[in-house]
């Protein structure tokens, strides 16, 4: 291999160590993230839930849930760590909207049995539980209560 031969080696090789070094780093928040995702459902704990609910308290739950989500789509650690865990918990809160806009199109139930899945996880030390998959099973008038069709 002649000098010129050996430069052009170098070259390559120094091009593609940085090549391969901007794919690290530009990579890294997305393979942190899923190691953060996977350490987490480590810890996950699911429970079923029956809660007696009026359409003002499931717009409560709605807003709770918007507002948790949210924590954990901006963060110190950087919105990837934990953007996995907001869709999730959105996702959740979308579930109890569809409880809440059912009871808002019919005033002739004052509330509802609604079953719900919890889930905790335990997230950088501290607990985080958001419900999902809500389902009224019962619905309650002046004339009592009626499972639901």
């Amino acid at each position: 291999m002649n000098l010129l031969e050996k430069k052009k080696a170098r070259v390559i090789l120094i091009v593609l160590l940085v090549y391969l070094g901007l794919m690290i780093a530009v990579k890294f928040p997305e393979i942190q993230g899923s190691y953060i995702k996977y350490m987490v459902h480590q810890s996950r704990k699911e429970s079923i839930v029956m809660k007696n609910l009026t359409d003002v308290e499931m717009a409560g739950l709605m807003y709770e849930q918007a507002t948790r989500a949210e924590k954990y789509g901006k963060n110190e650690w950087g919105w990837w760590r934990t953007d996995w865990l907001k869709r999730e918990i959105y996702d959740g809160s979308d579930l109890v909207d569809e409880d809440w806009s059912f009871m808002s199109q019919h005033p002739e139930y004052d509330s509802a049995k609604v079953a719900f899945i919890v889930t905790k996880y335990k997230v950088d030390g501290k607990t985080v539980e958001f419900m999902s998959n809500g389902k009224i099973t019962q619905l309650h008038s002046k004339s009592g209560w009626k499972d639901k069709e």
